[in-house]
């Protein structure tokens, strides 16, 4: 199979369809495409149309490992959907699925990945939503405490 970069060098002048699936328990799926006008059926799935840049991390021929969303005149619609994200659903991380469709075969994806939400940045009506490859409920875990490493902190 062809890279992305090959695919779009060999591919004739067709729409590619940029989306964003962003999912959590509490509040489902959130599904939107690029640059559209109407709803979209991809893959069996309807996105909704949205306006946002996807910029990628600057590595070449590696996977994904870090992206950054910015959203224009979304910000009300992300804090609806964050204030469900409270209490104990923050246990869980918020994933976002990036998927590529091609005009000629809206069934199925070109490429797709799949990151964690690591921040999301509001102002009046701007949202900047920053993905990673880690997940951000990971960060800042302190080391478990072992007698056998740390002898002199026995209880004696």
């Amino acid at each position: 199979m062809p890279t992305y970069r090959e695919y779009k060098a060999q591919r004739p002048n067709r729409i590619m369809y940029e989306t964003v699936e962003f999912y959590h328990p509490t509040f489902g799926y959130v599904r939107l495409v690029a640059d559209q006008v109407f709803p979209k059926t991809l893959g069996g799935v309807q996105y909704e149309p949205c306006r946002f840049e996807l910029t990628e991390s600057q590595q070449s021929n590696t996977p994904v490992i870090d992206s950054t969303l910015k959203f224009s005149q979304l910000a009300q619609d992300f804090k609806q959907k964050l204030k469900a994200w409270r209490g104990f659903s923050r246990a869980m991380p918020i994933t976002c699925t990036i998927r590529r469709f091609d005009a000629a075969n809206m069934n199925t994806a070109v490429n797709a990945w799949t990151l964690y939400v690591s921040d999301c940045n509001m102002d009046g009506t701007d949202v900047n939503v920053s993905l990673s490859m880690s997940n951000p409920l990971n960060r800042n875990i302190g080391r478990l405490y072992d007698p056998a490493e740390w002898p002199g902190l026995v209880n004696g």
